[in-house]
């Protein structure tokens, strides 16, 4: 066999071996298919955004002797005010690879020479964590991990050491490399084919130690250097796409390569590309700032696509039998679907089908056809819906609309109301995308088109479904005093017994007891949610777990855009705290936990501190805190914790203080990494 076959075979086969791997069928919309294995149980609390989570667990089970390639590392030396970097082998065997990463370096910051713009936002990624004075850093290589690469900080004890370990993926750094020698590559094709690792490595680098949200710090870091590969890989757009520079083709081939998508569907295909796509407008020469907003809340839209949360993800159950999407079939433009029936595709009485009827032909003449009803609130109802509407939206697409009852409707928020919240909550990265709003049926019903996430509300995860308080409607205007607030939550509660109805619902539980750590990943990411809210100048007013949807790879988020709206005082935020109080309750003492009974009435623990000290002790098992974190944690510092964030909540002294609310909100998730010692992975 010639040389050149060879290295062909060798090639192909890295191509084939790491992280380009086809989009999920889900994304694209094709048939839905389970995104994450069921029965993979684990304590970790790690979130990754490549892979899935048998991949993961494999990975990180391995010591680290065994994930990487032994004796081939390189030391990293940053310095931050003359923007060097310095790759130094540690051995002879390694020198290959500090000589690529500085090739590919030397390439890359060639290619940006006429955008400085472009180049200071990558020279931000490269040397901010140095400007912290950030310690040792290691690049080695691995065979197993299941992303281009990961950024690892080990831990001893309660204390991050000091080494910071970048794990790429050793076929593809193999494979930039024989691509390099196989044939002459001009500078720009050879930064195209460095991309990869270079970006890659400019991410990990740039990561805060220890962040205090995962998500977050993931979206701020991929939107800079989303706007970095804009301007690395396209010259600009014709016909509407992006148009790849020299770089660019290098780039967009490899992917093709692995991905089996030709090169000139990518853009239509494959969501990354779709996402790089949307953000031409970045090739304008502005700086990154000016964009930072728009470019956010694309990279949130994508990740959202893979985002992984490994504990909570082994316990999402799987879609019931009479949830599941129906099957289709493409005839040319058309789709053809089966008929919807009682008992199948989440319909469960015979409104629910006639309200499906009464819809579904305006849907499909609109470009959307209905596959499942997901769901049901007080104004509303939600289904799954194939997209041929639009190439701006997914390829599967939520869609809410009036809820019908009988022959009336209840209205969920009217189509420019909703627009407005729309826009000023995409900032939210815990909150759903609303993507546009409308009319059906001649201005009969309104409907929102919503993202879609596939998993189930947070009340019927915990078993909490009914016992709720009754839905809320968007306050009118400004609060006028706290008394008017309070009453609103008094008269919600009081009739929370409306809301039995949800139990007829079609909803599966948690497939297993959550751990102390795990319930403390779910109540961290309700506080998050919440925050995040607050933070754009906006209250939930209908905070409760039903409004909130676990997605199979265990991510959380916010459900119901119909009651938000603007703060305009700290009286505007009590009923949100008001309920939070309720709802962080019904999850600590709801959650399938294992050892104690459920469903403790919370009627008698959010009146009095002491009570509701008692009953964490009694009802959940803390008593064995210090056992489970191995001294790292006490049980009476969880528990305060815990008791302040309702006490607190009731009190309405976060509505006051919210830079309190963020502290406690820290320290639960300090708590929450001393649980259980684990590295800290971000890839």
């Amino acid at each position: 066999m010639k040389k050149q076959e060879v290295v062909h075979q060798a090639l192909q086969a890295a191509l084939d071996s790491w992280n380009w791997r086809p989009p999920n069928p889900h994304v694209v919309g094709h048939p839905s298919e389970a995104l994450v294995e069921p029965g993979l149980r684990t304590e970790l609390s790690t979130t990754v955004f490549s892979g899935e989570a048998k991949e993961w667990l494999h990975y990180l089970s391995l010591p680290a002797s065994a994930r990487f390639e032994a004796d081939l590392s390189v030391r990293v030396h940053l310095h931050a005010d003359l923007r060097v970097a310095a790759f130094v082998p540690v051995n002879e065997e390694s020198r290959w690879l500090s000589d690529l990463l500085a090739l590919g370096l030397k390439r890359v910051r060639k290619r940006l020479e006429d955008k400085p713009k472009a180049l200071n936002v990558f020279d931000d990624l490269m040397f901010i964590n140095a400007k912290r004075g950030e310690r040792s850093i290691t690049v080695h290589l691995s065979p197993d991990v299941p992303s281009d690469g990961t950024r690892e900080v080990p831990r001893d004890g309660m204390n991050w050491r000091g080494e910071t370990r970048i794990v790429l993926h050793s076929r593809l750094a193999r494979y930039v490399r024989e691509a390099l020698v196989g044939e002459p590559r001009t500078p720009e094709q050879a930064a195209g084919l460095c991309w990869p690792l270079i970006s890659r490595l400019a991410s990990q680098l740039a990561y805060p130690a220890s962040p205090r949200d995962r998500f977050l710090e993931k979206i701020d870091v991929f939107s800079r250097i989303t706007f970095v590969s804009v301007n690395v890989l396209y010259e600009g757009r014709k016909s509407g796409l992006l148009q790849p520079s020299a770089a660019g083709v290098m780039y967009e081939d490899m992917v093709s390569a692995s991905s089996a998508i030709p090169r000139r569907e990518l853009m239509d295909r494959h969501p990354y590309f779709r996402m790089l796509n949307k953000l031409g407008f970045l090739l304008r020469g502005h700086g990154y700032g000016g964009d930072a907003g728009e470019v956010r809340v694309a990279a949130c839209e994508y990740l959202d696509t893979v985002y992984l949360r490994l504990s909570l993800a082994g316990a999402m159950p799987d879609v019931a039998p009479a949830m599941k999407a129906m099957d289709f079939e493409r005839i040319g433009r058309k789709v053809r679907t089966t008929a919807p029936a009682i008992g199948e595709n989440g319909i469960v009485d015979f409104e629910d089908l006639e309200a499906w009827k009464t819809v579904s032909d305006p849907f499909r003449d609109l470009g959307f056809t209905l596959l499942r009803q997901l769901g049901m609130g007080e104004f509303g109802r939600v289904y799954e819906a194939l997209n041929d509407n639009s190439p701006n939206y997914p390829g599967r697409v939520a869609l809410k609309v009036d809820r019908i009852i009988g022959k009336k409707k209840n209205a969920i928020l009217e189509a420019e109301a909703a627009m407005s919240v729309g826009r000023a909550l995409a900032r939210v990265p815990h909150l759903m995308r609303l993507y546009d709003t409308g009319k059906l049926k001649g201005q009969r019903f309104t409907y929102h088109v919503l993202q879609l996430i596939n998993g189930d509300t947070l009340d019927n995860l915990v078993g909490v479904t009914g016992t709720e308080h009754a839905s809320v409607s968007r306050p009118p205007g400004a609060r006028a005093s706290e008394v008017e607030a309070k009453a609103e939550y008094t008269r919600a509660v009081s009739t929370r017994g409306s809301e039995l109805w949800r139990r007829q619902r079609m909803a599966l539980p948690f497939t297993h007891a959550l751990s102390p750590a795990m319930v403390l990943d779910l109540l961290t990411s309700v506080l998050l949610w919440m925050e995040g809210v607050h933070g754009v100048g906006y209250a939930i007013n209908d905070l409760k777990n039903g409004n909130l949807m676990m997605s199979r790879r265990g991510q959380l988020k916010g459900i119901d855009l119909d009651s938000y709206a603007q703060v305009h005082s700290p009286k505007d935020k009590v009923t949100d705290f008001m309920f939070l109080a309720v709802s962080v309750i019904l999850l600590l003492f709801s959650a399938p936990v294992a050892n104690r009974g459920r469903n403790v009435p919370w009627e008698a623990l959010i009146e009095s501190e002491a009570r509701l000290r008692a009953g964490l002790t009694e009802a959940w098992p803390f008593g064995n805190v210090e056992e489970l974190s191995e001294g790292r944690v006490r049980r009476e510092e969880l528990t305060s914790v815990l008791v302040d964030l309702v006490q607190r909540s009731r009190h309405l002294i976060y509505a006051k203080r919210p830079e309190l609310f963020s502290q406690d909100i820290g320290r639960l998730v300090n708590l929450k990494h001393e649980f259980l010692i684990e590295e800290l992975v971000i890839d």
